[in-house]
């Protein structure tokens, strides 16, 4: 199946997950200080994306860690904060080093994957499964938001504002327009040298996201930083070549990233102003309006990996997960 045929399943695919969250969590009572929310990937994305609902949940500090950098830290925590654990695949060597290394610390930890029979179950974590569905290609588009949607339920099990994701027929009606984006937006990047992808919090996951679908996809290189790392040097790197996209939630970010774009324009460089507003899905509202943000560049990435000759469900140097040992599965 194509990584298009993934992307148009995403509407069924979040209310899957928001289902099977919110069931789960009908009986899920963690007790902590603090939540330590670990992964690597598109899962350390999403996670990053979801941190301000677990905020939102007032359960004490809320830390995005790399698998490798939750175990190194392990020993210094003062706190007993819930570990979440997100491995789409199950598979990543270092998250369930993380997994297990928090289970044996003895801090109630969650396990978060796509497959049931993956090598995480054996980490002894509570385990919940993501109804995700079959998703066997590299770059994951449903696997992420599908992630992103299970991680914005459980934050408001734990606490967070109930704001109900908007229905299947709006999140498809979103990812027509994203589309349509994608598609006035792919005649101009045929040259580009460098993608750059900014925002703030949740955007900044967006950002991390939006820029590794188009460089596993596309093979073009990108980056991603928080807006305010963009503003302190990062666009002098900007060329006639090159393309920034800015994310933003609001009328004070909007009216931030205008600013930044019309200086960049008198140095001939061009950045793009992507409101949250227009790509939420039906006019959801934050948090999940989050998730209506990817959409346009998980798109996008695939239309420029077709303009550019590639095949989009084949990343450029094949299975490097497995050349580089991250993986205990042969899942991608």
């Amino acid at each position: 199946m194509s990584i298009e045929a993934f992307i148009r399943e995403q509407p069924e695919t979040i209310a899957r997950c928001v289902a099977a969250a919110e069931s789960f969590a009908a009986t899920w009572r963690p007790s902590a200080t603090g939540i330590a929310l670990v992964g690597s990937g598109s899962s350390f994305n999403a996670l990053t994306a979801a941190r301000p609902s677990f905020v939102a949940a007032r359960r004490g500090p809320v830390v995005v860690y790399d698998p490798e950098d939750f175990v190194a830290e392990l020993p210094l925590l003062t706190d007993r904060p819930l570990v979440i654990v997100l491995s789409q695949s199950g598979g990543s060597t270092t998250s369930i080093a993380a997994a297990r290394a928090a289970v044996a610390a003895r801090l109630p930890t969650l396990a978060v994957t796509a497959t049931a029979d993956a090598p995480i179950a054996a980490a002894e974590a509570e385990l919940f499964v993501m109804p995700i569905g079959d998703e066997p290609v590299g770059p994951k588009t449903k696997g992420f938001t599908g992630s992103l949607a299970t991680l914005l339920a459980l934050a408001q099990a734990l606490g967070a504002p109930e704001m109900p994701p908007p229905a299947d027929d709006l999140w498809a009606t979103a990812i027509a327009a994203a589309h349509g984006m994608a598609t006035i937006l792919v005649p101009n990047l045929t040259t580009v040298d460098m993608l750059t992808f900014a925002g703030r919090r949740a955007l900044y996951g967006i950002a991390l996201e939006a820029s590794l679908k188009i460089t596993e996809i596309a093979g073009v290189p990108t980056a991603a930083v928080p807006t305010e790392e963009l503003l302190h040097g990062r666009l002098h790197g900007l060329t006639a070549q090159s393309r920034a996209f800015l994310l933003v939630d609001g009328d004070s970010e909007a009216t931030e990233a205008r600013r930044i774009a019309a200086v960049m324009l008198r140095h001939g460089c061009r950045v793009d102003v992507v409101d949250a507003g227009t790509c939420r899905g039906g006019g959801a509202s934050t948090p999940w309006g989050a998730l209506g943000v990817v959409l346009p560049f998980q798109w996008l990435a695939v239309m420029m990996a077709q303009q550019r000759g590639l095949v989009p469900e084949t990343m450029r140097y094949g299975a490097l997960s497995a050349e580089l040992a991250i993986k205990a599965t042969t899942q991608p």
